[in-house]
């Protein structure tokens, strides 16, 4: 079968993550991903805000005193050729704005990029998680991960090079009303998808066997890591829930890697 898989398989894929999940060890791994990711994102919306609003301010005192001293940087050089410029950027009113705009467009790409770095700091964790639900769950089924640090971090580089491509390719869509939603998202949700499938896939799986099943299930993998993607626009959870995200992909590539060595056992 190589459509997405049914609606009775997927819920019993999330209730048996959810039951591994709320144990003591897999949420105090929860934990350090949650608290380096809520910092991280914290730290870099503080300079992004801070820039702004610093440019603002700049704009406002060049409009208001035009032949004050001032730093000469290529901002204020532009605010003296344009004063009507400067004097809009200047106002309150364009402030305030500004601002909600800023904190609205701001706090969704926050969102989205803390959901990245707690993918990439939960890369960290997940051998530990695949080896946990083996050991619970597929002690039968063994892993055979091939792939070296070498290779891996080629396809990291690689993954990342495609996704600012796709990203710049999208911005111009992104004050689309509608349109821009996907737009904004399409860029992560293939990075999340990529970063996660091979991160799982990797601790179990052959590179031959990887290729094969990318092939077989990718859209079973695919529909799962959609969903888990949706879930993890929710504030909060794209960083409390990213064990859990890679719970559920290792409950699927076990079970897939069972049936792709004829081994399946049912739920």
């Amino acid at each position: 079968m190589n459509g997405p898989s049914p609606i009775p398989e997927e819920r019993a894929l999330f209730a048996k993550a959810l039951s591994d999940f709320f144990t003591t060890k897999f949420l105090t791994m929860s934990i350090a991903p949650f608290v380096i990711t809520t910092m991280l994102a914290l730290f870099l919306l503080f300079q992004l805000s801070g820039e702004f609003f610093d440019m603002l301010s700049t704009a406002a005192s060049v409009s208001q005193h035009p032949d004050a001293a001032t730093a000469q940087n290529e901002l204020v050089q532009f605010a003296r050729e344009y004063p009507f410029i400067s004097a809009i950027l200047g106002s309150v009113v364009f402030k305030v704005v500004a601002g909600t705009l800023f904190y609205i467009v701001g706090g969704g790409v926050a969102v989205l990029v803390s959901v990245m770095l707690a993918v990439v700091i939960v890369g960290f964790f997940t051998p530990m998680i695949v080896k946990e639900v083996q050991r619970r769950h597929y002690p039968q089924i063994k892993c055979k991960a091939t792939v070296s640090m070498w290779d891996y971090l080629l396809f990291m580089v690689g993954q990342f090079v495609l996704f600012l491509i796709f990203l710049l390719v999208s911005l111009p869509f992104w004050f689309v009303p509608i349109f821009g939603i996907v737009a904004m998202n399409a860029p992560f949700y293939f990075l999340f998808h990529k970063l996660l499938t091979r991160d799982v896939a990797g601790e179990i799986l052959t590179k031959e066997e990887q290729k094969i099943l990318f092939k077989e299930a990718k859209w079973r993998i695919a529909t799962t890591t959609l969903i888990l993607y949706l879930l993890s626009l929710i504030p909060g959870v794209g960083i409390l829930g990213q064990v859990f995200f890679v719970i559920v992909l290792a409950h699927q590539f076990f079970q897939e890697t069972a049936r792709l060595r004829g081994t399946l056992n049912p739920l």
